[in-house]
């Protein structure tokens, strides 16, 4: 009989064994789903982030494109004001 007792042992234990096994790969599954939902959410953060600053990169572009174009109507002017009065005296 001790065999047999000695053979009841081990399955148990290769049982116990294979569901430690099958527990930890079920932990480790979920951590790793959680992971990937945290990095899902940070990369839609990251892409709002994105999207915000190229709005604002885009405004700032379209001020000193308004900034310069005054600037170049400003110039003209005093250009044509220049050249009138020179012309006139």
């Amino acid at each position: 009989m001790p065999p047999k007792n000695t053979n009841n042992d081990l399955k148990e234990f290769i049982h116990d064994k294979f569901e430690s096994h099958e527990e930890l790969e079920a932990l480790r599954f979920k951590r790793i789903d959680e992971l990937l939902t945290h990095f899902g959410k940070e990369v839609d953060s990251n892409e709002e982030t994105i999207k915000r600053v190229h709005t604002r990169v885009d405004r700032i572009d379209t001020k000193i494109k308004t900034v310069q174009g005054l600037g170049t109507a400003i110039a003209t002017a005093l250009g044509a004001a220049a050249a009138w009065i020179g012309l006139s005296k």
